[in-house]
């Protein structure tokens, strides 16, 4: 039986199951299938692997690790369903209920433990993680590969910074754009046609912000506690009225390398 058929059908019930608010009703998804169903023990105590935190990206889908080959793999990246996986510190994935500790990635809800180990091949370090869908679920099958690249750390800023005052910030701005460069602005003309995430930004005397008690500022910076970075902003006077280019550090910066874009906002009466 050609094994690429059935990586295929793993990963469309994966899909299934790992989108699923709560663990797959196997006899829902397999109504014609002799069940045999897994369930692994979650409750692991937390170990720490430094090298794993970061951003990986999904190369290939094997049936074991030995198949997979950097020169020659069996999938478009992507053709595959899990583009990435981005690990945090203290056993948090960004943006999934999944949580890791070392060699362990676990779900609680799926109840699954997904074994992953890191190789260096050929001077590169891969992931292979198990992927624990809908076959390994409910049929017991055994599970198949991801294999993943490491292509970013986190990006965290030196957030110990001294208060110096800036009389010039307070109060509050309102956003009016979004621009890839201060440059691209324009008054009056809208460079972002979709929906501003960022409404306002308030500044408080002292480096307070009423934002959060994780977020403060000093002269020509906003400092995110949680998140580790500090964010520029610039007072610009154009056309005799002020506005504030604020460099915005999401997710892109962080885990992705990229360059921050900026929020324009203008000062509210």
């Amino acid at each position: 039986m050609n094994w690429k058929i059935l990586t295929l059908t793993a990963i469309l019930c994966t899909a299934f199951a790992y989108h699923a608010e709560a663990r797959p009703d196997c006899k829902a998804v397999f109504p014609n299938e002799v069940l045999n169903e897994k369930v692994d023990a979650v409750n692991l105590p937390f170990e720490n692997d430094a090298e794993l935190i970061g951003r990986w990206e999904a190369v290939d889908f094997v049936q074991s690790p030995k198949d997979f080959n950097p020169k020659q793999p069996n999938y478009n990246p992507e053709e595959l369903f899990l583009k990435e996986i981005i690990f945090l510190p203290e056993g948090k994935i960004l943006n999934s209920r999944s949580t890791w500790t070392k060699g362990h990635i676990l779900d609680p809800q799926d109840q699954t433990d997904e074994l992953y180990e890191l190789r260096e091949i050929n001077g590169t370090t891969y992931l292979f993680r198990q992927w624990k869908s809908g076959d390994y679920i409910c049929l017991g099958k055994t599970p198949f590969y991801y294999v993943l690249k490491k292509t970013n750390g986190i990006r965290m800023d030196d957030i110990n910074l001294s208060f110096k005052n800036d009389k010039k910030v307070l109060g509050k701005w309102k956003t009016i754009d979004f621009v890839f460069n201060p440059a691209d602005f324009t008054p009056g003309e809208k460079n972002w046609a979709g929906e501003l995430y960022m409404k306002t930004l308030t500044f408080l005397p002292k480096g307070k912000t009423p934002q959060s008690p994780y977020i403060n500022w000093t002269k020509g910076k906003v400092i995110h506690n949680v998140d580790q970075t500090v964010s520029a902003y610039e007072i610009k006077k154009i056309n005799g009225k002020e506005f504030m280019f604020f460099e915005w550090k999401s997710g892109d910066y962080t885990f992705r390398g990229k360059d921050p874009a900026y929020y324009v906002l203008e000062r509210m009466d």
